[in-house]
């Protein structure tokens, strides 16, 4: 039994060690943010790369491109691409919004990685941006389900304001006021490409 505390004491040591280096020695020079858990044995574990939906967000930084992307390409790289068909469908029968349009959303925007993060910091499945975490009923931005349910509400509002699809997908990636200005799909070519590429691998997917 002592041998076991002394274990736990030592495991807890050296992760308030690695907490301690990654937060005052890291972060100044390159932005991660920390997630932990705590497993069976009373045991907290902290990691700026989470390995299972256990870790939930503890601390948030700024985003930083590289971590992001590694971040990213790992994940995404064992992802299932069906996974979320259960959710997105859930999202699609409560919000009117086609599934295969959903998806295709879901595809271009985080490759179906539910930890991804952009450089302006939108988050997750459907990559919301934290301001509109709280009027789409967002707590925690890593979770498929209210990423998903967020996200859907967010274009389905996107597709009553401007009537077509490929409008709503300019809003929901430049924003309404954007499009507004425009009186159409922005000039800029990020968000050309943005409309271009959904609606590509949505009709690929939907046969239309």
């Amino acid at each position: 039994m002592m041998y076991q505390q002394k274990n736990i004491w030592i495991g807890l040591f050296y992760t308030a060690i690695t907490v301690f280096i990654t937060v005052f020695i890291y972060i100044p020079s390159i932005s991660v943010d920390i997630y932990d858990f705590t497993d069976n044995s009373g045991v907290r574990h902290d990691t700026n790369v989470p390995a299972s939906p256990e870790y939930r967000l503890y601390l948030e930084s700024a985003p930083n491109n590289y971590l992001e992307s590694g971040l990213s390409e790992r994940i995404s790289a064992t992802s299932d691409f069906n996974q979320y068909d259960p959710l997105i469908l859930k999202a699609s029968i409560r919000h009117d919004v086609d599934f295969s349009l959903l998806k295709s959303i879901i595809k271009v925007e985080s490759n179906f990685d539910c930890y991804a993060v952009s450089q302006n910091g939108a988050k997750g499945l459907m990559q919301i941006i934290p301001r509109n975490f709280t009027f789409l009923n967002i707590r925690n931005p890593f979770d498929p389900e209210e990423n998903i349910m967020g996200g859907t509400l967010y274009f389905k509002q996107m597709l009553e304001k401007f009537n077509k699809t490929e409008l709503a997908l300019a809003a929901y990636n430049a924003g309404p006021n954007t499009v507004n200005k425009y009186n159409g799909i922005p000039a800029n070519s990020e968000t050309k490409k943005y409309v271009k590429k959904v609606m590509s691998h949505y009709k690929n997917t939907s046969g239309i």
